[in-house]
């Protein structure tokens, strides 16, 4: 071969490696450009979940909106895409393909809610999508732990634990008759560990687990499996619609019941469907409610970039998302000029003491399951008309 051959030759070698490495690059770095980053959120924007789905957009849009007002990030704008599963795992997981494949986003920041936020794990974990978990935090999602897969929240086995303890110890209920009622998935499975728990470490009566079908509307014969096991603490291990069947049954058997919840029961559709049966019901949380002085900060923003529709779905679950895009945000932009997938799942590995301004306490990923736990408090829900208050500050946790 000639010296003009072999150099020709050494130029389309350099020529197809710099090709090899671009496409690799590529690849890797898709839902970037120079001018903005695609995020994508699975979400349940109908079905029996829709308010929750909506709501944790509603939130996600805000604090994309709130960025890309100050200059964006690493000077791209966020564009933040949804796909709506309608709250059934087999929708979740053609979303995500669909915004993976398809759509090419860089990141997920919303994962859905009940079985599919664990059905979906298996196809990002194949595509290594930098992924934070935090509409419905599930003890699965991490167990086994997914490089890429970080969680912001208390498992719910834990919140349930946390709650029936509060009601044991500071509200005299330890020699109560306790029931609890579950969704028959992930999630009311995920409640009925937590309670079976309470049950064993707290010696407490246990006396009837009753699970239901996602969806149920009737719930008469619930209802009547809880009086006859004569239930004087009701755990409510449901999503929105499903505390006003159940609690408008049970009130109509003439049952006196205590009633506590997780933070879906402290949504305000969920009261105004349960407030009418008149139990004075408890829930936890991990977010501020909207009136405390950081959720009026967060609707005062939302007037600013939101319409009116998406102001009206403005619940705790807004702060869920919100907190979401702030943290994968936060995570980009530590990466600088190096930009890509791996960085940013570096980058949220170290997040520690993450401040939200109130709206929870701090967000820390930097440990070995990539969860973040901020503190629970207790709130009650007023029957009356329909208000809530926190009946405790932030509480330490005692079953992590």
């Amino acid at each position: 071969m000639t010296a003009t051959g072999k150099s020709r030759l050494s130029q389309a070698l350099v020529g197809l490696s710099l090709a090899v490495l671009a496409h690799g690059a590529q690849a890797q770095d898709s839902g970037i450009t120079d001018k903005e980053i695609l995020i994508g959120e699975v979400l349940m924007l109908s079905g029996p979940a829709a308010f929750i789905g909506k709501s944790a957009q509603v939130g996600s849009k805000l604090a994309a909106a709130e960025i890309n007002a100050a200059g964006g990030v690493l000077g791209r704008q966020l564009k933040v895409l949804y796909e709506d599963d309608g709250y059934v795992p087999s929708r979740s997981v053609s979303s995500v393909r669909k915004l993976i494949d398809v759509d090419k986003v860089f990141a997920i920041t919303g994962t859905t809610g009940g079985s599919g936020v664990t059905a979906i794990m298996p196809v990002i974990e194949q595509a290594s999508v930098p992924t934070i978990v935090h509409v419905a935090p599930n003890a699965a999602v991490l167990n086994p732990r997914k490089p890429t897969v970080f969680m912001i929240g208390p498992d719910y086995d834990v919140a349930a634990y946390e709650g029936l303890r509060y009601l044991a110890e500071k509200q005299g209920k330890k020699g109560a008759k306790f029931a609890v009622l579950y969704q028959n998935d992930d999630y009311g499975k995920g409640v009925l560990r937590g309670f079976q728990k309470a049950v064993k470490e707290l010696g407490l009566n246990a006396v009837a687990e009753v699970p239901y079908q996602r969806g149920a509307r009737d719930f008469s014969a619930e209802a009547l499996r809880l009086q006859q096991a004569g239930a004087e603490v009701l755990y409510l291990g449901t999503t929105v619609t499903e505390p006003g069947g159940i609690l408008t049954e049970t009130r109509r058997l003439g049952m006196d019941m205590t009633v506590i919840g997780n933070w879906a029961a402290g949504l305000s559709a969920t009261i105004r469907l349960a407030a009418p049966a008149g139990y004075d019901y408890f829930f936890n949380d991990y977010y501020a409610a909207l009136n405390d002085p950081a959720g009026k900060r967060l609707v005062e923003s939302a007037q600013k970039h939101l319409s009116a529709d998406e102001q009206a779905s403005l619940s705790r679950y807004s702060i869920s998302g919100y907190v979401g895009i702030r943290v994968m945000a936060e995570a980009i932009k530590r990466c600088d000029k190096r930009l890509t997938r791996a960085c940013v799942t570096e980058q949220l590995g170290k997040l520690k003491d993450f401040a939200t301004g109130g709206l929870s306490g701090p967000i820390s990923l930097d440990n070995p399951q990539g969860h973040a736990v901020p503190p629970l408090k207790m709130f009650q829900v007023n029957a009356k008309d329909g208000s809530l208050r926190a009946v405790t500050d932030f509480m330490p946790y005692t079953s992590r």
